[in-house]
């Protein structure tokens, strides 16, 4: 068992994309690095932890267990698409809540880079009698 994190948010296209611009896409989404040397890169998490929005209009979260390195799945995607399409781009917020309480996070793209900027929780930290976990009160 290992360290879970929990996604909230979505990318878009900055540009609508062909038919074959997301098959291509397609073939990386929810796919396991290690199954394809071919991409040069062998991701931390290995997986590919990334699927379409329902109009396909862009990408969010798959809800895969055990995914904690997102900033660097968004730039496997950016720099992969760009290598096929050089203006390629996605703009958008997703907030990265981890089982510690205090591991939040949200990631943006900047100029084509995922950022990752900490987040403070607000209101009032409190421990639960019961089950001894940690929650803010607002």
């Amino acid at each position: 068992m290992g360290y879970q994190t929990e996604y909230k948010g979505e990318f878009k296209f900055s540009q609508e994309l062909s038919a074959s611009d997301l098959s291509y896409l397609k073939k990386m989404l929810g796919k396991d690095s290690r199954d394809h040397p071919e991409w040069g890169i062998k991701l931390d998490n290995y997986y590919v932890s990334l699927e379409f929005l329902d109009d396909f209009s862009g990408l969010r979260w798959d809800g895969m267990e055990k995914t904690y390195s997102m900033p660097q799945i968004l730039d496997f995607i950016l720099t992969k698409m760009q290598e096929r399409l050089p203006e390629f781009s996605m703009d958008g917020r997703m907030v990265a809540q981890g089982e510690d309480v205090d591991d939040l996070y949200e990631i943006t793209i900047v100029d084509g880079v995922p950022i990752k900027r900490d987040l403070k929780p607000t209101g009032r930290k409190v421990q639960c009698p019961h089950c001894e976990e940690y929650f803010y009160l607002t």
